[in-house]
């Protein structure tokens, strides 16, 4: 429910749109809301029923959605950034930003499958880079991890198809064979169990997908009713199952 103008919330009677109502009786919104976004809802409001796994995806932030929607505006339709407050109203789970880099490390450690997709000698150069470099925000030591990530994390999602069906198997066969002790017993976030669970999951409702692998980069998060995770724009994620309010 909302104004954007891609697809303006109607009313079912007279097809006027949410869009057309606000602009038209600007006592509906606040000046300061209407001075800064032109009388129009700056939220979108969804309720998700998942019941399989989404698209794993980013945002663009407040600059690169200007710039899009500057140079196609067809297609980009809002130049604001696209932050997100999810609200679980049943179980719900799913994967929000990178994981610390210590965990990323023992998954290239632990699951074979992983290494091998991200190739021996990119999984080296991730963990050479980021070991015992915990740095701030804006130091080389952080603008180092960051280049690591980058570039173990692209030569993932570069990977050819045919590799990521063959391994997702020898993932798949370790995850059932581990059980609780899966990737060495999981990690800090998450146990052996509950990863391997996942991908046993995932691979049930996409054999072979590469988001198996991509789970063991992203935090993986478990929400209880009432709980809720917050997604900068820019910050990966994908929804995996439950209810929820998002906006």
């Amino acid at each position: 429910m909302g104004t954007h103008p891609s697809n303006p919330s109607k009313d079912l009677q007279t097809q006027r749109t949410l869009l057309d109502m606000v602009q038209d009786n600007q006592a509906l919104m606040s000046t300061e809301i209407s001075s800064r976004y032109g009388n129009k809802l700056p939220f979108l409001f969804k309720v998700l029923s998942v019941n399989k796994a989404l698209s794993i995806q980013a945002h663009p932030n407040k600059k690169l959605a200007a710039q899009l929607h500057k140079k196609d505006p067809k297609n980009y339709k809002d130049d604001n950034h696209k932050p997100e407050m999810t609200i679980a109203i049943t179980p719900f789970d799913g994967l929000c930003g990178f994981r610390p880099l210590a965990e990323i490390s023992h998954f290239l450690d632990t699951v074979p499958s992983l290494r091998a997709l991200v190739g021996d000698e990119a999984a080296k150069k991730f963990q050479k880079a980021v070991k015992g470099q915990e740095g701030t925000e804006g130091d080389e030591a952080t603008k180092a991890n960051k280049k690591a990530l980058q570039s173990a994390f692209t030569t993932l999602m570069e990977s050819k198809p045919e590799d990521v069906e063959k391994l997702s198997k020898e993932l798949i066969k370790q995850a059932k064979e581990q059980g609780d002790k899966f990737a060495g017993d999981g990690g800090p976030s998450n146990s052996g169990k509950e990863l391997a669970d996942l991908m046993v999951r995932l691979d049930g409702q996409f054999p072979g997908d590469l988001g198996l692998f991509v789970s063991f980069f992203l935090n993986y998060v478990k929400l209880e009713v009432g709980e809720a995770m917050f997604l900068q724009a820019d910050d990966i994620h994908a929804y995996l199952s439950g209810g929820e309010y998002a906006d």
